[in-house]
């Protein structure tokens, strides 16, 4: 059972790289099933044993951006943020990661495709807005509970503790990655280091 479950997993795996690779080369709306499959190495009756659809692809696409986040920042996981310096640990290390791989190539191609179709593709907003900004969301917002229960930061809105948080990371991802196509602009340790101390100001 393990090992077909190592088997199921790498052919996900497989396949999901696939579609990445078409959706980079036609588009969402342009990338066929059978474009997929032919990315992928698969036979259309494989692919069809994996994912039901084209959206639901797109989903696990997409989940894969958060997933690889998470095995990049084990410190997202449920450890104890019980004093400033684990907290501001904890936030420099989502910093980083969260910038060098939201601003990777693939991913700022991906994210370009997106903003394109989203006018003309129906459901291509909501799937994007739950399956990556949400899921981001969810998992600083949860650090950030540990920390306000462990009197670490302020009584704040998590909510918008949150927000403020994440907007100067997109900041980043948006005006020097997307809007710099060719001349990406990732910003150094030191200066996200700066952003995180800017913010601890603002939340204890």
């Amino acid at each position: 059972m393990e090992l077909d479950s190592r088997r199921a997993q790498a052919k996900r795996e497989q396949i999901r790289q696939g579609a990445l690779a078409a959706f980079l080369e036609s588009g969402v709306s342009g990338a066929s099933m059978d474009h997929v499959a032919a990315c992928a190495g698969v036979s259309k009756q494989t692919l069809y044993v994996y994912f039901r659809s084209k959206e639901d692809l797109l989903v696990d696409v997409l989940g894969g951006i958060v997933a690889s986040l998470d095995e990049r920042a084990p410190l997202l996981a449920d450890r104890p943020v019980t004093d400033l310096a684990h907290l501001r640990e904890v936030l420099r290390e989502v910093a980083r990661v969260m910038i060098t791989h939201l601003m990777s190539d693939d991913n700022l191609a991906l994210f370009r495709i997106f903003i394109a179709e989203m006018a003309t593709t129906p459901g291509l907003l909501a799937i994007w807005r739950e399956t990556v900004p949400a899921r981001f969301l969810a998992r600083v917002e949860a650090v950030l509970e540990r920390a306000r229960e462990a009197g670490v930061i302020r009584d704040v809105d998590l909510d918008l503790a949150t927000r403020l948080f994440i907007g100067p990371m997109m900041t980043f991802v948006f005006l020097d990655g997307l809007a710099r196509p060719g001349e990406v602009l990732v910003p150094n340790r030191k200066r996200l280091d700066e952003v995180v101390e800017l913010y601890l100001r603002a939340v204890t």
